[in-house]
C-alpha cells in the first residue's frame, strides 16, 4: 500500500512540476564562492530577519529549522515531506508555490548553509533567571463547574454579564451566567476560537477548521448557524469596523493558516475578500485611529516566519499601505500584543509577549516572556522592559487595581511547571515598575486563553483562564475554566 502511495505522490509532483516548468524557462543554479554567513543571509534574510546560529542549539538547527528550511530553498527531500498530508492538503500546498519547482541553489552552497549554523550554534541555551514572586492575594479563585476541557475560548460578554466558553472536544460552544449555571450551549462543525456581536447580523463567531497545523482551508464565518464566509485558512480572530464608509460593520479576519494564509478584510454585505497581507501567521488585529489623523487603522501582529507587529495605514477608500513597525527574529515565537498609551503621553505603546514553542524549535528559549515597548511619538519603538517566561502566550494590560497605572496578566502555554509561571500578575508600581505575583493552584498549570471584564458588576475588571491540557482535572485538581475573581478595587 505505501509503495502504490509514493507512485501517486511521484506522478502528481514530476506532472505539477512539468506543468510549472513549461511556463517558464528553467534557471540551473551554479556553485558561488561565497561563505556559509554570506549564503544565510541572502538567503536566510530574503524572506525574515536573519537568524542568528547562537540563538538556537546546534540540534535544533540541524535535525529541525534546517532540513524544513531546504524544502523552501529546493533542498531536502520533498516527495518524504509530501507523505506527511493527505492528498487533498498535499495538492494544496503544491498549488500554492511554497515551494519551488526546482532548486534554487546547489547543493554544494547549500552544505555551506548547514555548516556554518552547525559551527556556529552552541550545544544548549541558557537558562532563564529565576526569580521570586509573592503570592497573588487580591483575587479569588472560583473554579466553574462546567466539565469542558480543552478549551480554546474564554470571553466575557460584559453587557450580558455572560462568559462564552469554546472547546475542542466535540466543538462547542458554552454560555454561563455570572452564578455559573448554563444559559445557553451549541455544537459546531469546528472550534470556535473568536466569537462578536455585529450591528445588523447579530452574534458572529469564527471556527477555526482544523485546530491543528494544517493548509486545509476548512475555517468559517458564522451568523446564526449561517454560513457567512467559507473556505477561511485557519481564522483566529476577529474585529468587526465599518472600513468602505457604507454604515455597515465589515470583517477583518486574521487568518493564521500554516504554510500559507493571510490578513484579510471582508465586505460585511457582499463578503468580498480584500487581502492586506498575504502571508500565514497572522495573529492579533486592532482597528485604532494609530497615527491620530482621524482616520483609523490596523494594527496586526504577524507571527511564523515573518514576525512584526505592522502599521496598516488608512488611506481611505478600504485602502491601506503597509508598515512594520518591529521585526523579530523567526525563532522569536510572538504570540500576542496590545496596543495601549503605557506611558500615558497621548500615543499608543506595546505590550507583547513571546513564547510560541510549538514550531520546528522546540526548546526552552531564555529571551521568551513580556516585554514593553515605548513610542517615541514618530512610530519608534524602544523596549523598555522585559521579564522572562518560558512559552508567553496572552498578555492584558489593564488598570487592575484602579490606581491610575497599568497591571499586566500574562499566561504561559509552555510553562517550566517548577518556576509556577503559568500566570504571572504584574502590579504596576509607577514609571513600568512592577511587582510579580503568583497564584496556588493556578501559575502551577499551563493556559492557552485568558479574557478580562468586569464579569460580577462590581466596577474592576475580573481574570478568566481556559487550560486545553486534557489532564489537568486529573492531575491536579484544577477545572479547566477559572475566574480569578477582581477583589483589588481602591
Amino acid at each position: 500500500m505505501k509503495c502504490f502511495i509514493i507512485g501517486i505522490l511521484f506522478i502528481c509532483v514530476i506532472g505539477y512540476s512539468c506543468k510549472k516548468g513549461n511556463s517558464s524557462e528553467i534557471t540551473v543554479p551554479e556553485v558561488t564562492n561565497l561563505s556559509g554567513e554570506e549564503l544565510s543571509k541572502i538567503h536566510c534574510g530574503s524572506c525574515h530577519m536573519f537568524p542568528e546560529p547562537k540563538s538556537l542549539p546546534k540540534a535544533i538547527w540541524l535535525n529541525g529549522v534546517l532540513p524544513k528550511m531546504a524544502l523552501r530553498l529546493g533542498q531536502g527531500d520533498y516527495m518524504l515531506e509530501m507523505m506527511n498530508y493527505s492528498n487533498d492538503e498535499m495538492m494544496a500546498i503544491m498549488n500554492s508555490g511554497v515551494y519551488p519547482d526546482h532548486p534554487v541553489m546547489t547543493k554544494e552552497d547549500w552544505e555551506k548553509i548547514v555548516k556554518y549554523y552547525g559551527d556556529n550554534a552552541p550545544d544548549s541555551l541558557n537558562k532563564a533567571e529565576i526569580r521570586k514572586t509573592k503570592e497573588l492575594l487580591g483575587f479569588a479563585l472560583k473554579e466553574q463547574k462546567i466539565e469542558a476541557k480543552e478549551i480554546v475560548l474564554t470571553q466575557f460578554d460584559s453587557t450580558k454579564k455572560e462568559l462564552s466558553i469554546g472547546t475542542s472536544i466535540k466543538s462547542s460552544l458554552y454560555s454561563l451566567k455570572q452564578n455559573g449555571e448554563l444559559s445557553d450551549s451549541m455544537r459546531t462543525k469546528s472550534p470556535v476560537v473568536d466569537l462578536k456581536f455585529h450591528k445588523n447580523l447579530g452574534k458572529v463567531w469564527l471556527e477555526v477548521g482544523i485546530l491543528n497545523p494544517s493548509d486545509l482551508s476548512e475555517g468559517r464565518l458564522m451568523a446564526d448557524n449561517k454560513v457567512l464566509i467559507d473556505k477561511l485558512h485557519r481564522p483566529v480572530n476577529l474585529v468587526l469596523a465599518d472600513l468602505n464608509g457604507d454604515n455597515y460593520e465589515d470583517f477583518i479576519i486574521a487568518n493564521f493558516g500554516n504554510l500559507f494564509g493571510n490578513l484579510a478584510w471582508y465586505d460585511g454585505k457582499t463578503f468580498k475578500e480584500n487581502v492586506l497581507i498575504n502571508e500565514p501567521g497572522a495573529r492579533v488585529v486592532y482597528h485604532v485611529d494609530f497615527d491620530r489623523d482621524g482616520k483609523k487603522d490596523i494594527l496586526a501582529l504577524m507571527t511564523q516566519g515573518r514576525e512584526a507587529i505592522v502599521l496598516l495605514k488608512n488611506t481611505g477608500n478600504g485602502e491601506y499601505e503597509m508598515k512594520p513597525l518591529l521585526s523579530f527574529p523567526p525563532y522569536f515565537g510572538s504570540s500576542y500584543f496590545e496596543a495601549k498609551d503605557l506611558d500615558f503621553d497621548g500615543d499608543m505603546d506595546f505590550v507583547y509577549t513571546n513564547g510560541d514553542n510549538a514550531d520546528l524549535s522546540i526548546v526552552k528559549k531564555p529571551f521568551h516572556g513580556v516585554r514593553i515597548y515605548l513610542n517615541d511619538g514618530k512610530a519608534g519603538f524602544v523596549e523598555k522592559y522585559f521579564y522572562p517566561i518560558n512559552g508567553a502566550s496572552k498578555v492584558i494590560a489593564e488598570d487592575f487595581d484602579n490606581d491610575k497605572d497599568f497591571d499586566l496578566a500574562v499566561i504561559s502555554f509552555f510553562p517550566e511547571f517548577a518556576r509556577s509561571e503559568g500566570f504571572l500578575y504584574f502590579e504596576g508600581m509607577g514609571n513600568l515598575n512592577f511587582e510579580v505575583n503568583s497564584k496556588k493552584k493556578v501559575s502551577g498549570h499551563k493556559w492557552l486563553t485568558m479574557d478580562a471584564g468586569d464579569f460580577d458588576n462590581d466596577g474592576d475588571k475580573d481574570i478568566v483562564l481556559g487550560a486545553f491540557n486534557r489532564e489537568l482535572r486529573k492531575k491536579a485538581g484544577v477545572s479547566s475554566v477559572v475566574i480569578l475573581e477582581n477583589l483589588l478595587k481602591k
